[in-house]
């Protein structure tokens, strides 16, 4: 830019491309030291997306409003994480206050830059210093006092990314978690190496760094690494091993992106503070979003509900993300997707890692399991005439997990739903395809299996990942597994299947006339089939004992779960009748997940069984 003392929004545009690209360069390094609010390994993943997103969306234009308004635009909406967050404030109040400016001269970047600072503190219900507050409040306060003096713009920035740098060096001194763990605040060094993409730009025309922050922390990655790194103590705790393990005291980092054409951020934050911490509440002109550590997801998005329509959702498991960091069981990562009926406290016992679909409801979104509990849904479910659908998993979710666990295991299984009943193993496929090009390290299995049954060959094959099998033995495993796992869903009406689809309508009102109860299960393929009928409760409790005695004498059965839709009383009476044939009690009792529940109905009951050879299906 040479000695530009004015600047219009193509410069802007390229200089923040060169600040995305070299951020980018960084994700894992940032992950790795990432301590601060909590350890869970993910800042870098958070603040490469939310400053790529706004890369790979904003466009060219010569007015410098036009170009911080697209930047904060897709800030808000695509930001992640607490850092992610904090960066889309400060860059909404940039654009705010740009409105109307067409080209900027030094004076007025600086005083943009510098009036914009007290916006992303009162985003925060609790702002720390030591962070990336602290950092951007430095390099802010820099550039402004340079601008003042008329300077151009390589002198008035390279002034503030030297401040920067400083106030990073300080971090450890503000924070004692980074005290303790001898490193930098994650965000904050996110922030400065964005900032020295933007001073290559400037200095040299081009939009990509590569270098880097090599003034603080060597030249090069290995220095870089051996400088920081090397002084991260090697944690080695995990809950499920009675260790001094201490769970987040919150554990969902939950994020929601509403529209509110009122802007209520302070209603907002007054409504939610009660519910966590780390409470930020960042707010546009028609936009907010929201993100807090919380144990009650659920209620964040209520709330969020009736201030604005929601737009999107996403949460976060703390505990198993530090799980994964700091002590994960074995080398290979089990995944699996929420419709697997699995208890949390199994879940958290064997570190299983889930991702949760969608259900979508008229214009409402919810997270199975995590912002709609089955005791809303099934209250809604009765209510409500429409149906619910559920959406296929995100792709670049996927990845994004993948990505997180493939830094901490050799390996992940991938144990979906069947391929038969949802696209998530083509999703899940389709992520791993590109890393599996490489170096295969992702199986995805196509289980034929649903709810209770593809619970017990997830539990089953956990199990084995803890025991430190690798990747090509869980799946023979998981291979020959799958045949001998079975079940059967004795459902109380056809009324949910019909309105789903799942039944023609013609033999829903035939089996409502006759009062047909029928014993629902999957076919060696993952195909529904049905196995039995019945014309009364007991009726099916007979029908069930008379399946589940057949599979005894004929297979064996070496483990068996219930599930249930609302309805704990009747697993319970299952329990009673299956553990009198067989003479053991259940793995578990678990609710089925609203996504399967949808079709089920209120009512329903699920047996999972594994035998101890394949059965005739």
């Amino acid at each position: 830019m040479n000695n530009a003392t004015v600047i219009s929004g193509y410069q802007i545009y390229h200089g923040f491309l060169a600040g995305s690209r070299n951020i980018a360069l960084h994700r894992e390094y940032l992950n790795r030291i990432n301590v601060f609010p909590v350890p869970d390994g993910d800042t870098g993943n958070n603040m490469v997306r939310t400053i790529g997103n706004i890369a790979e969306k904003i466009e060219k234009r010569y007015s410098a409003s036009e170009v911080f308004d697209q930047i904060a635009k897709h800030a808000l909406r695509g930001s992640r994480g607490n850092s992610g967050i904090i960066l889309s404030q400060y860059l909404n109040e940039i654009a705010e206050r740009s409105t109307g400016y067409q080209k900027l001269t030094t004076g007025d970047f600086g005083s943009l830059l510098f009036h914009s600072v007290p916006a992303a503190y009162t985003a925060m219900e609790n702002p720390q210093e030591g962070t990336l507050l602290t950092v951007i409040r430095s390099w802010a306060e820099a550039v402004y006092e340079k601008s003042r003096t008329g300077k151009n713009f390589i002198e008035i920035f390279s002034h503030g990314y030297e401040r920067a740098k400083q106030a990073l060096k300080r971090t450890p001194e503000q924070l004692e978690v980074l005290k303790e763990n001898k490193v930098p605040d994650a965000g904050a060094w996110g922030f400065v190496s964005f900032l020295e993409g933007v001073q290559r730009y400037i200095k040299e025309g081009v939009t990509a760094g590569y270098r880097h922050v090599q003034e603080l922390f060597g030249s090069g990655v290995e220095r870089e690494e051996s400088s920081l790194l090397a002084n991260i103590p090697a944690h080695s705790y995990s809950i499920s091993t009675g260790s001094d393990f201490q769970p987040p005291q919150f554990r969902y980092c939950t994020e929601v992106f509403i529209d509110s054409p009122n802007n209520n951020s302070f209603e907002l934050r007054s409504q939610l503070k009660h519910l966590g911490d780390s409470l930020i509440v960042a707010g546009g002109k028609k936009r907010i979003r929201i993100h807090i550590h919380t144990n009650n997801p659920e209620q964040v998005v209520k709330i969020a509900g009736r201030v604005g329509s929601i737009r999107e959702q996403k949460v976060d498991d703390m505990l198993r993300q530090e799980q994964a960091v700091k002590n994960p069981l074995g080398r290979i990562a089990v995944l699996t997707d929420s419709i697997a009926d699995i208890p949390l406290e199994e879940k958290d016992r064997l570190q299983i890692h889930v991702l949760h679909h969608s259900l979508l409801w008229d214009d409402d979104e919810y997270l199975d399991r995590l912002t709609l509990s089955p005791d809303e849904f099934y209250m809604m479910q009765s209510r409500r005439e429409s149906n619910p659908t559920s959406a296929v998993l995100d792709i670049e979710r996927i990845e994004m997990v993948y990505s997180f666990l493939l830094e901490h295991y050799d390996g992940i299984i991938v144990l979906p739903v069947a391929k038969e009943l949802s696209g998530s193993w083509q999703q899940f496929s389709l992520a791993a395809k590109k890393i599996n090009s490489q170096k295969k390290t992702i199986s995805v299995i196509d289980t034929c299996l649903n709810s209770a049954a593809q619970g017990l060959l997830v539990q089953k094959i956990a199990q084995s990942a803890s025991e430190d099998k690798n990747l090509d033995q869980l799946v023979r495993e998981a291979e020959e597994l799958k045949s001998r796992t079975r079940i059967f869903v004795a459902v109380d009406t056809l009324k949910y299947m019909v309105k789903g689809g799942r039944v023609p309508p013609v033999l829903g009102k035939i089996a409502t006339l006759l009062n047909m109860k029928p014993v629902i299960s999957l076919n060696s393929d993952g195909r529904a089939q049905t196995f039995g009928i019945a014309f009364s409760n007991r009726g099916l409790q007979r029908r069930i004992s008379r399946i589940i005695q057949k599979l005894q004498e004929e297979s064996g059965i070496e483990k068996y779960c219930i599930v249930h839709a609302g309805v704990p009383e009747k697993g319970e009476r299952f329990k009673g009748i299956i553990q009198r044939l067989i003479g053991s009690p259940p793995q578990y009792i678990s609710e089925i997940s609203p996504i399967v529940g949808m079709h089920s109905g209120k009512g329903a009951v699920a047996i999972g069984v594994m035998t101890t050879k394949p059965s005739v299906q």
